[in-house]
């Protein structure tokens, strides 16, 4: 759904959902009035990616930050397979319930819940790392060019998942020469694990949220 002044905007009218991409400060108030009249109830994401976000306003109106990421691109010839004492291996039908439990823990206002990526399972790779019976890191790869997520607390286990999801995207056969990751800006750990395997600094990504 777009409006007439070309502001792009997602609707998912089941899940009470709107999300609104990089709409302009001179937009953005006349968009929340048609949101606030038409939609009560539902959860609006306003997300700018390498656009200015009108932040005064939209904490005027009780948003709160929701997403504050660096984007960052590894190309093939730029990964370097950094060897750790971590293992990732892919999710399996036994070990998914774990993953489940562990992701909507660590995530809870994740859209990609495990429900909804157990439901659109075949766009997604899940890497896990498991010791003594538990998750204890898992890596979301989204159509073989998105590194959805990196999940773990120590640069050891992220960059062996990272690696895992970069070996997996540029496996023989694939058509995909790049891999682009949203890392937290305020995560070193993360950005750190992303530069040593290659990633290197593309742009920038931010989201607010706000109940109408």
């Amino acid at each position: 759904m777009t409006t007439n002044n070309e502001v792009e905007m997602i609707v998912e009218g089941n899940e009470r959902y709107i999300q609104i991409n990089d709409v302009g400060v001179k937009d953005v108030e006349r968009v929340w009035e048609q949101l606030s009249a038409s939609f009560p109830g539902f959860v609006v994401d306003f997300c700018f990616t390498n656009s200015l976000a009108p932040e005064k306003f939209l904490l005027a109106i009780g948003a709160e930050m929701l997403e504050n990421s660096l984007i960052m691109r590894l190309s093939e010839n730029d990964f370097i397979d950094i060897a750790t004492h971590s293992t990732a291996t892919p999710v399996t039908a036994e070990s998914f319930a774990a993953f489940a439990a562990c992701h909507d823990a660590a995530n809870p206002e994740m859209y990609w819940s495990s429900q909804r990526l157990l439901d659109d399972i075949d766009s997604w790779d899940i890497f896990v790392i498991e010791r003594h019976g538990t998750i204890v890191g898992y890596a979301l790869l989204r159509d073989g060019w998105e590194l959805y997520c990196a999940t773990a607390n120590s640069m050891d286990d992220k960059i062996a998942l990272m690696s895992a999801a970069a070996k997996a995207n540029f496996a023989a056969g694939s058509d995909v020469d790049d891999l682009l990751f949203w890392a937290e800006r305020d995560n070193f750990t993360e950005r750190g694990a992303a530069m040593h395997l290659g990633f290197r600094r593309e742009g920038y990504h931010v989201a607010y949220r706000v109940i109408i």
